[in-house]
């Protein structure tokens, strides 16, 4: 039993580590799409009388306007166009006139964000996203054995990684609820690595004769169903999200199904595998229990 869960979790760890690679190429050979959040723009809102398909409205859009521009789908008959930041004023107002004349389109709101908003926003989500890393990163070195908490960390950065690596292939907006739902990957892998790990530890100190393999073994299966469950019932909401929520929740949806998938298997072949390869084993934690003991020795 214990070697089919060893080489279980040594393919898996090889399959992550193709994953980090093929996620880094896709993100070299695709830019992110950043939505209007981060980029500005015009954002023009409508409904249409007649039902019609998301690639027939966009065939006909693109003979109304030599702009580019993105479109989406609320509901049945709402429809919003976006136009970017240096599309100028009059070639909106043209393209307004032309979907209300000819598409018989009535217009709920045109808005325009400023570039500016868009860089603040930027900034403020990639401090927000280094801040969160680098607190993890102290949390997790303060916790656990160093082997331990390298190993949690490339966890969360390959989980991460291909949330957003997917993204660009299937040319999914990013935007602030995209990075909300990349923090919460962020918590939520974490959380996992931390049970795998905690136990690791138990069992490597209850056991200090057994091979090192074997106690990660030992470890997953008995944090396996609570992972599991856990997991489960957590994707079967955001599901629903995904399905039910509509356009606005779509992309903080789609990032969490992605994430959580990605850190449900990375917190059982990376968090708990790497730690093996790096050399982990019961001195490491003989050292650093007697150095608790003679902290405890010197207080008054």
């Amino acid at each position: 039993m214990h070697n089919i869960w060893q080489s279980a979790r040594k393919m898996g760890f090889i399959f992550s580590l193709i994953a980090i690679v093929v996620s880094l190429g896709a993100l070299a050979l695709n830019p992110i799409v950043f939505g209007l959040d981060f980029t500005g723009g015009t954002v023009l809102d409508f409904t249409l009388m007649s039902l019609t398909s998301m690639s027939e409205l966009q065939t006909t859009l693109s003979t109304l306007t030599s702009d580019a521009f993105s479109l989406s789908q609320s509901q049945d008959g709402h429809w919003r166009v976006l136009f970017l930041p240096d599309v100028a004023s009059d070639s909106i107002a043209a393209f307004q006139t032309a979907i209300e004349s000819k598409l018989n389109a009535h217009i709920l709101e045109s808005k325009f964000l400023g570039a500016q908003v868009g860089e603040e926003l930027k900034t403020s989500g990639a401090l927000a996203a280094v801040f969160a890393v680098v607190s993890v990163l102290i949390y997790l070195m303060v916790r656990f054995e160093w082997r331990l908490a390298v190993a949690a960390t490339v966890a969360l950065f390959h989980d991460v990684l291909i949330t957003i690596a997917l993204f660009t292939v299937l040319g999914l907006t990013f935007d602030l609820t995209v990075l909300a739902a990349l923090l919460a990957i962020i918590g939520y892998s974490l959380n996992d690595s931390i049970i795998i790990g905690d136990r690791i530890r138990e069992l490597i100190r209850a056991k200090p004769e057994q091979p090192i393999g074997h106690s990660i073994n030992e470890a997953l299966q008995s944090t396996l169903r609570r992972t599991l469950i856990t997991s489960f019932t957590t994707l079967a909401t955001v599901f629903a999200i995904w399905l039910l929520g509509g356009d606005a929740l779509n992309g903080f949806a789609s990032a969490l199904l992605i994430g959580l998938t990605a850190g449900t298997l990375s917190s059982i072949f990376i968090s708990a595998t790497l730690p093996e390869f790096m050399g982990l084993s019961f001195a490491n934690y003989q050292n650093q229990d007697s150095d608790e003991v003679k902290k405890l020795l010197a207080e008054p």
